[in-house]
């Protein structure tokens, strides 16, 4: 089977900060602020080069969330959507290597609800760190195996991402947050389908 291919590269709009739930167990005696103080950076994801990676499934999630976000209908399909298409019609192979060794990764130090609840009542506050860097890029391929989505509506999804979904911690899909927008700053498209063979 043939499959359209792209090479995409983005550019941040804003810082990208991580928060991979590592499991790494506390010391006796440790409160989570002392805790996240010492292992901030396994909240990070890295390759073995020693580079900060993003997780492909990061991408995948933003593209597929920006076609639920757009309510883009698919034409002659009635009022389907391209949610579903961007959900099993794209095929990122590996993390994507943004080229930023673990020495430039810094962090950030945030109040939150020590439970970990939004707008709780009554809730005590700690101080959490999360690994950040101000800025970032990246540059990757990514197999277009359902040929209905064109090289238009992928555009539109990624420029969707990258404004209203973002990827990564405090992003503004989930919180509202103000990380992790990014802008597309090049697309090599690769259209491999082949032509529809015409009847006799």
């Amino acid at each position: 089977m043939n499959f359209t291919s792209a090479t995409v590269t983005l550019k941040s709009m804003s810082p990208y900060s991580q928060s991979y739930d590592h499991g790494l167990p506390m010391l006796k005696g440790e409160d989570k602020g002392d805790y996240d103080r010492r292992n901030f950076m396994s909240k990070a994801h890295f390759n073995a080069a020693g580079h900060l990676v993003i997780p492909a499934v990061a991408i995948h999630q933003a593209l597929v969330a920006a076609a639920k976000y757009s309510k883009r209908q698919i034409p002659g399909q009635g009022k389907a959507t391209w949610t579903a298409k961007f959900k099993s019609g794209l095929i990122l192979a590996e993390d994507i290597d943004t080229g930023i060794p673990r020495s430039e990764v810094g962090f950030i130090d945030v109040k939150c609800d020590s439970k970990g609840m939004t707008g709780a009542q009554k809730s005590t506050t700690v101080t959490r760190r999360f690994p950040q860097v101000p800025s970032w890029s990246a540059r990757f391929d990514i197999w277009i195996v359902d040929p209905i989505i064109t090289e238009e509506v992928f555009r539109e999804m990624v420029d969707i991402a990258g404004l209203f979904v973002g990827i990564g911690r405090w992003r503004p899909e989930m919180s509202g947050g103000m990380n992790g927008r990014f802008s597309l700053a090049g697309l090599e498209w690769h259209d491999n389908r082949e032509f529809v063979a015409k009847a006799a």
